[in-house]
Parts: C-alpha cells; structure tokens; sequence
C-alpha cells in the first residue's frame, strides 16, 4: 500500500467543489464512482461524482457537478450503494430486486470503485426527496434508477 494511493480521486485543497443534491428529479452523468477514507475519525465513504444533464430543480442547473455519498459506517449504505450499483448496470431497484440481487456482488461492487471507473459516462436518473430524522433534521432520501 501507498501512502498516496487514492489521490487521483481528491481535489487539491481549495480546489475542491463538493456539492450535493437537493429534493428533485435529475438525470445525471457518472463522472467517477470511489472510496475514500475519512481523515478525521477514520471509515470509507462511498462516493458518487456527477455531472448534471437535466434538473427539475431550479437551485441546480445543467452542467453542475453534483455527489452522492455514503459512509460504510452505517448500516443503510450496502443496500443503497446496492441499489444505485444495480441502476447503473441498468436494473430498476423498484421492480428487478431479484435481478440486482443476483447481479450486485462483492466483485461488482469492487470493479465499480476500481481504477478502470468502467461507470464512467453512464447516464443515470435519479430522485431525491427531503425527509426528516428521528432527531428533526433534514436529509435527502435518493432513489436511483
């Protein structure tokens, strides 16, 4: 292991525009699918990097990048990041459970996150809608596909 291993996947320090999405409908373009480890506190985040080709949402315009992320460190990321493997190997996590469940292993999911990025320039649509925790504060619920 390298200690710079990953670095393709980072901005330089104030290049960085990491933004996310917001409630709406979108059709988006996979720029590159990785995993990052956290600096503070350790544990993988999945990340999803986009580009956006349509928005019903006027905060977010065409050509916007835009991320999805998950930290590994809960237990609700293996079936979203599931889900959103399988819609992108054109599955639709609402009707092809069986499909995506058979299809979305160990070894897709790590070809997803590979140096090859063979997810790159999928388009992909996707909906997320805000909702509420158990605490009161607001998150975005994405559903991919």
């Amino acid at each position: 292991m390298n200690v710079f291993d990953g670095i393709e996947h980072i901005c330089a320090e104030g290049a960085s525009n990491r933004q996310y999405f917001e409630p709406g409908n979108f059709l988006v373009k996979i720029e590159s699918v990785f995993l990052h480890e956290k600096r503070l506190g350790g544990g993988k985040l999945f990340i999803v990097e986009t580009t956006i080709k349509e928005s019903d949402n006027p905060n977010i315009k065409t050509g916007e990048q835009r991320n999805w992320v998950q930290s590994l460190a809960l237990p609700s990321a293996l079936p979203r990041i599931k889900a959103f493997i399988g819609a992108a190997m054109g599955f639709c996590p609402k009707r092809q459970h069986k499909e995506i469940n058979t299809k979305v292993t160990s070894e897709a999911c790590n070809n997803a996150v590979s140096l090859e990025n063979p997810l790159k320039g999928k388009n992909i649509k996707l909906q997320c809608i805000s909702k509420k925790t158990k605490s009161g504060k607001d998150f975005n619920q994405v559903y991919w596909g």
